[in-house]
């Protein structure tokens, strides 16, 4: 489950929201317990585009953060809901559902192949920058060390987009201890 923080839109460190699933599934290169799979995935990468033009430094090690980051908040586990304009036409209320409502799951599997986002992903030249869906903070950067394919490929064999260490934006991410 991704740590409770990385939807608020407070100033303090976030984490990624469902790290459980986040982290739960996704292959992560070299690190394979817990593999990283990013579980809000769709949610965290269908926030909205942030106007930062430089990437923001991933990789690294696996960051921890500690049970208060799913503490309630204003709206669930996060201070606002998601943003209002999400890209890949990520359906708002399920991004809300999933990001602020929810303690041990993501999207359902596959829910991300019923979005644009394979044909944005699969157009785009070079790497995508994923944010998060309240706070619009990057939490991914992909493709890293693979091709777009080896993302789509990996993504559909996991039911989600799935993120490897080296695509990790540690400063903005947790995982559950």
């Amino acid at each position: 489950r991704v740590v409770p923080g990385l939807w608020d839109s407070s100033p303090r460190p976030r984490m990624a929201r469902t790290l459980l699933p986040i982290l739960a599934c996704t292959s992560l290169a070299g690190r394979r317990a817990p593999r990283l799979r990013r579980a809000a995935t769709l949610v965290a990468t269908g926030c909205a585009a942030s106007a930062a033009t430089a990437q923001p430094a991933t990789g690294g090690a696996l960051v921890r953060g500690d049970d208060s980051l799913m503490a309630p908040k204003a709206h669930g586990t996060t201070s606002t809901p998601v943003q209002e304009r999400l890209r890949w036409d990520v359906d708002r209320a399920t991004a809300d559902r999933i990001c602020s409502y929810n303690r041990h799951y993501a999207e359902y599997a596959g829910y991300y192949k019923r979005t644009t986002f394979i044909a944005a992903f699969s157009a785009a030249e070079g790497e995508t920058t994923f944010y998060d869906s309240v706070s619009g903070k990057p939490l991914f950067v992909a493709p890293r060390g693979r091709t777009h394919d080896a993302f789509l490929a990996e993504s559909s064999a996991h039911g989600w987009p799935s993120f490897r260490d080296e695509e990790c934006v540690w400063d903005n991410l947790r995982a559950p201890t």
